[in-house]
């Protein structure tokens, strides 16, 4: 623009001119529209003269500190005790102790252990407690190590790529020739951080760290430790960065790097099993499973949750003395199947409700209706996010409602004690569509819930006693629901077209008859089609069968009001069975049902003609 001459005198930029900002912070310009190339000028005298401005806003730090792009990518939110973190955790005083002191003798042992652990469980085991708890115990031990949590419901850490960054970011902090050796590599390529993971670790961690190991080491001498929990909620869409991160791990340990020791923590879930597997390097696995006493750790928990909610409870002057019963604590246990997540829920409910405590629990317990919050709504949120992992959702609830099915007629007092020869769940599904349910589909489907349920041999496990409530409650399931009876309809009439070949297959079929709610055609027409009387075993078949009144009851019970016809039919042929089973039954203290007395009266007649006919043969 033109002007006259200009000169000016001015002074040195001070601290609001270049802002400094702290490492993690975002980092921006000062300048704004009141910025003025005459700002803290004096002695200004401006003369004929033209020239040019040209405005350059500099940032400190930006572009003279490698480090700036380190902080750029870490995820705050990923490290311990960051203040952004919603799901912060740690293992209740006096509980996972052995998991814990196995954990640190590990980390505490020599080189010949395997460098890497995978701590590995059910949902809801309470494996990021534990690794919140190692790292702050590694905090207090004076045993550098650095941290990530990833948590699928928070963007800034639910995929791979902060991952790197963040752990560096906890070592250069505690290391200064970590922090010389990091800045040269970003100096050199300050493109790094959008490389792949394994290229991140390799430039990053192993290649400039190599040659200053000791000097990396703790106080204690240890070596460096990296805590990654959560890896199934990395990238929990498409999966594949979670092998990659393992892979990258891996090779960090055998490839000449510096002393690491690396604890992952995960669910178990295949694609993580089978990446585990592919390792060249051996891996320490710790499951979270029975043997480390997670039943009395629970009960530790839900005991002294309780005392604390009797003395800081704003409603506990409402709470008896006696409250809570050992039946109440005894029932929070015996559903948590030895999983942390359904006490940690229910304890959480009970101290965080505006509610009276005791009716809180009458509303866990199904006592009392549940008014507007749910109590179980986090455990729900758990349970649907792995069921939508299916990838045959049908062929899932199929499986579910078998073994929810398989748990029914275990419980039915009426026909109690169970039955000794029920066929395995992957026999029900088999013989109810034998060319859709083979073995691999079944156990695919498995597989695909593993941190729900697993298959031990035949027996289909569940880890969580509260799944069963919440698939068979269609207000919590939502379109996961499982109706045990519509299940039962559907496999009643192919369990019984068996009868004739497998004694096991009719017994469950009387079963299946007792529990039926409403008959459907096919079931009709199995049961007219087929007699008990044709099974291989009929005297076998009826001293397991359950009482033969319950059998008669419910003939009655399914046909009578509706289908005179086919009651009569299937009626008669049961009679007919019961009567020439065995001359020691007395039909005598069978029900009194319509028709009942007619068809043993004939069927009596008819046995004794047919017995004396083959009898007279047999005597020629």
């Amino acid at each position: 623009m033109p002007t006259d001459n200009l000169c000016t005198t001015s002074s040195a930029p001070t601290d609001r001119d270049l802002h400094m900002a702290s490492p993690l912070r975002h980092r921006r310009s000062d300048g704004g529209p009141s910025s003025s190339i005459f700002h803290n000028a004096t002695n200004t005298c401006i003369k004929k003269s033209s020239f040019i401005i040209t405005n350059i806003q500099a940032q400190a730090n930006s572009t003279s500190d490698p480090l700036n792009k380190l902080y750029d990518r870490v995820a705050t939110n990923a490290i311990l005790n960051a203040g952004g973190r919603a799901d912060e955790v740690r293992c209740y005083p006096g509980t996972r102790e052995k998991v814990i002191g196995l954990i640190e003798r590990w980390m505490d042992s020599d080189n010949t252990t395997p460098n890497m652990m995978w701590l590995n469980g059910p949902a809801g085991a309470g494996k990021s407690a534990i690794v919140q708890t190692i790292a702050e115990r590694c905090k207090e031990r004076g045993v550098l190590a650095a941290n990530f949590f990833f948590f699928r419901a928070d963007p800034t850490r639910s995929t791979a790529q902060p991952l790197v960054a963040t752990l560096l970011y906890q070592i250069v902090q505690a290391s200064l020739i970590a922090r010389q050796a990091i800045t040269a590599v970003l100096s050199d390529n300050p493109l790094i951080f959008g490389a792949s993971i394994q290229d991140q670790f390799n430039q990053l961690l192993s290649l400039p760290l190599h040659d200053t190991p000791q000097s990396l080491e703790s106080p204690a001498r240890r070596p460096i430790v990296l805590l990654i929990d959560g890896l199934d909620e990395c990238d929990s869409k498409h999966k594949s960065s979670q092998a990659q991160i393992i892979q990258a791990l891996d090779y960090l340990l055998v490839t000449n790097s510096p002393p690491f020791l690396v604890l992952v923590a995960s669910r178990v879930e295949p694609q993580i099993t089978m990446a585990f597997n592919q390792l060249a390097s051996p891996v320490k696995s710790i499951f979270l499973g029975d043997q480390y006493a997670p039943t009395k750790d629970i009960r530790t928990f839900v005991t002294g949750e309780f005392n604390k909610i009797k003395k800081s409870h704003n409603l506990a002057h409402t709470l008896r003395e006696s409250w809570p019963s050992t039946n109440d604590i005894d029932g929070i246990v015996t559903k948590s199947s030895g999983q942390f997540i359904f006490a940690a829920t229910v304890m959480r409910f009970l101290s965080s409700s505006s509610a009276s405590p005791m009716l809180s629990l009458e509303r866990v317990q199904g006592i009392a209706p549940v008014a507007k919050n749910s109590p179980f709504s986090q455990l729900d949120a758990v349970y649907m996010y792995i069921l939508s992992q299916a990838d045959d959702q049908e062929a899932a609830k199929d499986l579910l409602a078998a073994k929810l099915l398989h748990n029914d007629l275990n419980d039915d007092e009426r026909v109690w004690p169970p039955n000794p020869i029920r066929p395995p769940i992957k026999t029900i599904l088999s013989i109810y569509h034998p060319t859709r349910y083979g073995l691999s589909l079944i156990e695919s489907c498995a597989s695909e819930l593993a941190a729900l349920l697993r298959f031990q041999g035949d027996e289909l496990k569940f880890y969580h006693a509260s799944l069963g409530d919440f698939l068979e409650d269609p207000s919590r399931s939502g379109e996961y629901h499982v109706d045990v009876d519509v299940f039962c309809a559907k496999i009643l009439p192919a369990i019984w077209m068996k009868a004739p070949e497998s004694q096991a297959s009719a017994l469950m079929g009387v079963e299946l008859l007792i529990r039926l709610q409403n008959p459907t055609p096919d079931i009709t027409k199995a049961f007219r089609t087929i007699s008990p009387a044709s099974t291989k075993d009929p005297d076998v078949f009826f001293d397991l069968s359950p009482d033969a009144n319950l059998i008669f009851k419910s003939i009655h019970r399914l046909y009578y009001h509706d289908d005179v016809k086919s009651y009569r039919k299937i009626l008669r042929q049961w009679i007919w069975w019961y009567v020439s089973s065995s001359e020691g039954r007395n039909p005598n203290d069978l029900p009194r049902l319509p028709y009942l007395v007619t068809y043993i009266w004939i069927s009596k007649a008819e046995y004794w003609y047919d017995s004396t006919i083959r009898a007279a043969l047999r005597g020629k």
